[in-house]
């Protein structure tokens, strides 16, 4: 699906044109073999055309000051922050982008994030532990009205969450050690499959017990939201989580 409005950021900035094509070939196989559970709903199709009417909100209230929206496509999960809303060292990202209204974050097993399994040894072996990629992309709308709002559902913050989201976002990429010629600098992997995609190296490990989706629910946890990561490993449970959430902190 290509999110609408993409075409209204500057060339470097059309990151998500056919991103969920990758997601439904390429992030299918950071759950295998837990595929069959994983990805009980299907990818996001294409809603309306560029131009075309909003799309349906269902009538729920947008929350208003800082918020954090989780992007659901079948089986993998990301991470929307407002632009406006990165601070601290995270502005360096944001500035990547000049233009987007959303960042989006997206965690996964390097090799699968970068270069799409082509044999079914490659979608055997994808869930095995090893080296981790984030995905840095943009968006020139909200979140909801990119992918559609059956897709995402956006938490208000508590005092304070935008920042500490911020920061665990800074923190979740690995920066080049202290002495070299670039120190602190994030660690560049690759410009990605499509003009603007900009994959860094992770500080973490991709694992059977640390998905994609333990990574959102990590970042959701440290924004101040009460989600519990342990035991969150398809992104079902997430998704059911964050949604009940909502409910929770909706007014009646």
């Amino acid at each position: 699906m290509r999110p609408r409005h993409w075409h209204r950021l500057p060339l470097r900035a059309k990151v998500r044109g056919r991103r969920l094509r990758l997601g439904r070939g390429a992030l299918l196989a950071l759950c295998l073999p837990l595929a069959v559970a994983a990805c009980g709903g299907g990818a996001p199709s294409g809603g309306a055309p560029l131009g075309g009417p909003p799309p349906d909100t269902g009538g729920s209230a947008v929350p208003t000051g800082d918020t954090v929206s989780l992007i659901t496509h079948g089986w993998h999960t990301d991470i929307g922050l407002p632009a406006e809303e990165a601070s601290g060292p995270l502005v360096r990202v944001r500035r990547l982008f000049p233009g987007a209204r959303t960042l989006v974050f997206g965690y996964g097993k390097r090799t699968f994030m970068i270069a799409p399994a082509h044999t079914i040894g490659e979608w055997i072996i994808g869930p095995f532990p090893g080296p981790a990629a984030i995905e840095v992309s943009a968006i020139s709308s909200d979140a909801a009205t990119a992918y559609g709002a059956r897709h995402v559902e956006t938490l208000p913050l508590p005092p304070g969450g935008a920042q500490r989201l911020s920061a665990f976002l800074w923190q979740a990429f690995d920066k080049a050690p202290d002495g070299t010629a670039h120190a602190g600098e994030l660690r560049y992997i690759a410009q990605g499959n499509f003009p603007g995609s900009l994959f860094y190296q992770a500080s973490s490990h991709y694992g059977l017990l640390h998905t994609c989706n333990t990574w959102s629910a990590e970042a959701l946890a440290a924004a101040g939201l009460p989600i519990r990561p342990a035991g969150i490993v398809f992104s079902g449970g997430l998704d059911e989580r964050v949604r009940d959430l909502s409910r929770q902190l909706t007014p009646p």
